[in-house]
């Protein structure tokens, strides 16, 4: 929108040339995605489906551990699969298909942004991606197997496109178009409740996008958006008419307000509060800032948008961190802008605070790796032996030496940037990264000692082997432990609350906690296995019927 974004234009030095960016970047999307065991939670869970893919060809509909599994539609798990298949003989098949989140995070930070460019003028480009890095809920879920990862590409592309709506109305509107479809095949209903709402505003938010041609673009735009959904559910109804019926309800249902939230407002806020920093207050200034011109299309697209996600966020769905991974777009947008206008005590505070803020971080993470290899603090070091009594360090002296080296990057890399009003962005970033990259070196074993269920899934396939064949009925699994049997050792099991269950010689319960006793024995204990210690202390066991 040349026109319109004249007004917030600034013509700024770049942060970093392209070759810092490019290397920034590389460093971030790529250390801790791989190199690791599949972890409980999200990266095991959403690695189900993939797996599925893999071993029985399910590629319409996911599926996870032998049963449909309707979080999200097939996007992610399309192009997890084909990098397991493309890279299976180079890397293990949980991280080449993880790789889907390094190449989605980097499509997400690449057009959002394109659109902060067509908004804001060339010089925007780099900033945004700076501030979309500088992210502290982004940081982990990109580095995981994360879906909505897919979502937020869509979204920043839909967002990239409506920024050219008033220059190229019909490119712009059929980028938009194609980013609000891929982000339904990325998120559902959501995401596309997140896109074409500010799709079709668009003519009331910008008065160069009322003309006969931007209108047509917009009409394109949307006809792309709904066409791709549609012909995703016309290829399930083709082949299983009943499931068609059943996504779309639950599609339905996720997009249907509670009042659930707003009961636990509190929590809710300090999810938003520092899921978005340091994105959030910068925004705050930059709308604060223009006030006056609020109705300008630069401004009025990306707060069109962050009210949406905002109200999406706190009125569906659970309450988790990646639930919130949607407001990123356009307080990454909004941001941008606030950043460029901070006035110099306030940039001077924001570059101050980076600083001190990674290096009082980069301190925790070094006191609890001496806690879990020296046992000091001893307060933290009891706490860490509960979590996992059974964890013991190794390669002290390497891991030391390469911690010892990042966290010299990340004392001297922030004094060597330009002083430019960029420079606190360009610090967040660099800041972000290297307490990543520190975290991975000190933390990852613990991790891995943490959060794998490989060792489970093994001696459960052991103890199997020696009972009769026949189906196993579960009670208390969530998806992350059947998703974690079915790939480590191809156990399936079936729901205690279907009636095929009944017929099942073996049950396996799962409980956390103060939960395990709360179990009801269902035949002879023939197996059992606990994991962790303290509240969060895991309890898988297995019983034979009759």
């Amino acid at each position: 929108m040349p026109n319109a974004a004249s007004r917030f234009s600034f013509n700024l030095p770049a942060p970093l040339k392209a070759w810092q960016l490019g290397l920034l970047l590389a460093i971030y999307l790529v250390v801790g995605t791989t190199g690791h065991l599949p972890w409980r939670g999200d990266d095991l869970t959403y690695l189900g489906p993939i797996h599925s893919i893999l071993t029985h060809g399910n590629w319409l509909i996911p599926e996870l551990a032998g049963e449909t599994f309707r979080d999200f539609p097939p996007l992610y798990y399309w192009v997890g699969a084909l990098l397991a298949k493309a890279l299976g003989w180079l890397l293990p098949i949980h991280d080449a298909a993880r790789l889907a989140s390094s190449l989605f995070t980097a499509a997400f930070l690449y057009w959002i942004g394109v659109a902060a460019r067509r908004l804001y003028g060339p010089t925007a480009f780099a900033p945004s991606i700076l501030l979309g890095v500088s992210s502290l809920g982004l940081v982990v879920h990109a580095h995981e197997t994360q879906p909505v990862l897919a979502q937020l590409a869509g979204m920043a592309l839909c967002y990239a496109g409506l920024g050219q709506l008033a220059g190229r109305p019909l490119a712009g509107g059929l980028e938009a178009g194609l980013g609000a479809g891929f982000a339904f095949l990325a998120g559902g209903l959501p995401a596309l409740a997140l896109t074409l709402p500010v799709m079709l505003v668009a003519p009331l938010l910008c008065s160069a996008c009322r003309s006969r041609t931007a209108i047509g673009g917009i009409a394109a735009g949307a006809a792309v958006a709904i066409l791709i959904p549609a012909a995703w559910f016309a290829a399930i109804a083709a082949l299983q008419p009943g499931e068609a019926s059943r996504w779309w309800a639950s599609e339905l249902a996720s997009v249907l307000p509670h009042a659930d939230h707003l009961g636990n407002f509190s929590r809710l806020l300090q999810l938003l509060g520092w899921f978005a920093w340091p994105l959030w207050p910068i925004a705050g200034w930059a709308i604060w800032r223009s006030r006056h011109v609020l109705t300008t299309p630069p401004l009025a697209l990306p707060i069109a948008a962050c009210v949406l996600a905002i109200l999406l966020v706190t009125t569906t769905g659970p309450l988790r961190p990646a639930s919130a991974l949607p407001v990123l777009p356009a307080f990454c947008l909004l941001a941008t802008l606030g950043a460029s206008s901070l006035r110099r005590g306030a940039a001077n505070a924001f570059d101050w605070f980076s600083v001190v803020a990674f290096t009082f971080f980069a301190i925790l993470v070094w006191l609890g790796w001496s806690a879990l290899s020296f046992g000091w603090p001893p307060g933290l070091a009891r706490q860490l032996a509960k979590t996992a009594p059974n964890f013991a360090s190794s390669s002290i002296g390497l891991t030391a030496s390469i911690g010892a080296l990042i966290s010299i990057a990340l004392l001297v890399l922030p004094q060597l940037t330009q002083r430019t009003p960029w420079r606190g962005a360009t610090n967040w970033a660099l800041g972000m990264t290297l307490l990543w990259c520190l975290a991975v070196a000190l933390w990852q074993p613990w991790f891995a000692h943490t959060k794998n269920y490989q060792p489970v899934a093994g001696e459960l396939r052991k103890v199997l082997s020696a009972q009769p064949a026949g189906c196993i009925s579960r009670q208390g699994l969530a998806d992350t432990q059947r998703a974690a049997l079915d790939y480590f050792a191809d156990i399936q099991t079936i729901s205690d609350k279907t009636e095929a269950a009944k017929g099942c010689p073996l049950h396996l319960n799962y409980a956390v906690g103060a939960n395990s006793k709360k179990l009801k024995e269902d035949g002879t204990l023939i197996w059992e296995r606990r994991l962790g210690g303290g509240r969060k202390a895991e309890v898988f066991r297995l019983y034979r019927r009759g």
